[in-house]
C-alpha cells in the first residue's frame, strides 16, 4: 500500500510539473501572439501614411532602364558633379544590386581634392528625390599634400524602381 501511495504521489508530481511546463509554453505563445496582434494593429493604423509614401515613390522614382543606360547615367552624374568642384577622380563600374523592388546602378570611386570641395561634392550628389546613396567611403589626408584629402572605397549608388517582370 505504501508503494502504491508513493507511485501515485510520484505520478501526480510528474503530471503537475508537466502541466506547469505546458502552461508556461502556452503563456509564452499567448504573449507572442498578443504582441504580434498589437504590432499588426499599429501597422494598420499607419496604412494610409505608408500608402502615400509608396504612391510618391512610384511617381518620383525612375524605372530601371537597361544596365548600360543606368551605368552611363551614374557615371556621368559623378563625373559632372566632381568636375564642378575641380576634383580628380578614378571611377570603376560595379555590379548592380537589387533590394526590395529597387535596382541600383553602382560606381566605385576614388577622389582627391580639398576637404571643403570633396564634402560639397558628396552633398551635391545626394540631392532630394535623386535616389542617390553613398554606401561606403573612407576619408584620409593625402600624405604628399596635406591640404588635400583622398576619398577611397567610395560606393555611389543610384536607385531605380525595378521593372515588373
Amino acid at each position: 500500500m505504501l508503494v502504491m501511495l508513493m507511485l501515485i504521489l510520484g505520478g501526480g508530481w510528474i503530471v503537475f510539473s508537466q502541466m506547469g511546463k505546458w502552461r508556461k509554453s502556452i503563456d509564452e505563445r499567448d504573449f507572442k501572439l498578443s504582441l504580434r496582434k498589437t504590432e499588426a494593429e499599429e501597422l494598420l493604423k499607419q496604412r494610409d501614411f505608408w500608402n502615400l509614401r509608396s504612391e510618391w515613390l512610384a511617381s518620383q522614382q525612375e524605372s530601371y532602364p537597361s544596365r548600360n543606360e543606368a551605368d552611363n547615367k551614374i557615371y556621368e552624374l559623378v563625373e559632372q558633379t566632381a568636375k564642378k568642384q575641380g576634383l580628380t577622380l578614378m571611377r570603376q563600374l560595379a555590379e548592380p544590386e537589387e533590394v526590395g523592388g529597387m535596382t541600383s546602378a553602382t560606381v566605385l570611386v576614388e577622389a582627391k581634392g580639398p576637404l571643403d570641395k570633396v564634402l560639397r561634392w558628396l552633398y551635391d550628389l545626394q540631392k532630394p528625390a535623386a535616389f542617390i546613396s553613398i554606401k561606403s567611403l573612407a576619408l584620409k589626408t593625402n600624405p604628399e599634400d596635406t591640404s588635400l584629402v583622398i576619398v577611397s572605397d567610395l560606393k555611389i549608388q543610384k536607385w531605380y524602381r525595378t521593372a515588373a517582370k
